[in-house]
């Protein structure tokens, strides 16, 4: 199976989401959607105290500025021999994860910026669509300014149901690169023994794909040994399970995964 149909979530300031997705498009022959959010006032108050001519121009500006990201990207992907469909997605403020996730379950893959680790708020749709849309995210540091690459793929493996699950999603990647590379990080569960690891092994090789297997000593922080081994060993792409933690009616990111978010330096794919 192949990555057919790609989405990337684009704004002002998610610069790098929005280069790697044309690279990535381009490599895979893909179809590319592009989509931005156009956020509009959800307090009610916010509508009681303001006059209805203000609140519709806020919103004109803000779906104008919405248009001009859109139309540059669709102007920079035809320069590239790619075409980009725009979309516009509206939303109450606060409430754009609930729509992105909604719209991702229609694509194989979509690509979000990690967004500036210090604004507590950047990871929100993130979350939502890892957690909601079922299907792969593949998220770019949004200081990340190399050219794409499928040199060297790290496939982070626990022996879990959603590290089996970035497994499957990530083999029309996994297929494409020089280099496969399968770890896991001793004593993180039970199950991500050498047997296991072996087996992750032998399934990629009847799709073609020659992998190796490795075990990583901790120094007590998972998601550090992970993105130093990558650093080390010249990784294009990290694959791994998004883990979380249930609430009532939504999930939260597990240490994990929001640690890997806060400080990757390369792309990640993850499942959940």
């Amino acid at each position: 199976m192949r990555m057919r149909d790609l989405l990337v979530v684009l704004g002002p300031e998610l610069e790098a989401a929005g280069r790697y997705a044309l690279w990535l498009a381009k490599e895979l022959d893909a179809g590319l959607t592009a989509a931005s959010p156009v956020l509009e006032p959800s307090l009610a108050y916010i509508s009681a105290e303001l006059p209805s001519e203000i609140l519709s121009k806020i919103q004109e500006e803000a779906e104008h500025a919405a248009n001009i990201v859109l139309t540059d990207f669709a102007d920079r992907g035809r320069q590239r021999g790619v075409k980009v469909e725009t979309q516009l997605v509206r939303a109450l403020a606060g409430e754009a994860g609930r729509e992105i996730r909604k719209i991702a379950r229609y694509y194989d893959v979509t690509i979000l910026d990690q967004g500036n680790p210090e604004n507590a708020r950047s990871g929100e749709l993130i979350e939502s669509a890892l957690f909601g849309s079922g299907r792969p995210i593949l998220v770019v540091p949004y200081i990340f300014e190399e050219p794409g690459k499928l040199e060297t793929v790290l496939v982070a493996w626990d022996g879990s149901q959603a590290a089996a699950r970035a497994l499957g999603d990530s083999l029309p990647l996994l297929a494409r690169a020089k280099q496969v590379q399968v770890v896991t990080v001793e004593g993180v569960r039970e199950p991500a023994n050498d047997h296991w690891r072996k087996e992750v092994v032998r399934h990629l090789k009847h799709h073609g794909i020659e992998a190796e297997a490795d075990t990583l000593i901790s120094a007590g922080d998972t998601a550090n040994t992970l993105l130093s081994y990558a650093a080390d060993s010249g990784a294009n792409l990290i694959v791994m399970g998004g883990y979380g933690h249930s609430r009532i009616r939504e999930m939260v990111l597990g240490g994990v995964t929001r640690e890997i978010l806060r400080s990757m330096t390369i792309p990640v794919l993850m499942s959940h």
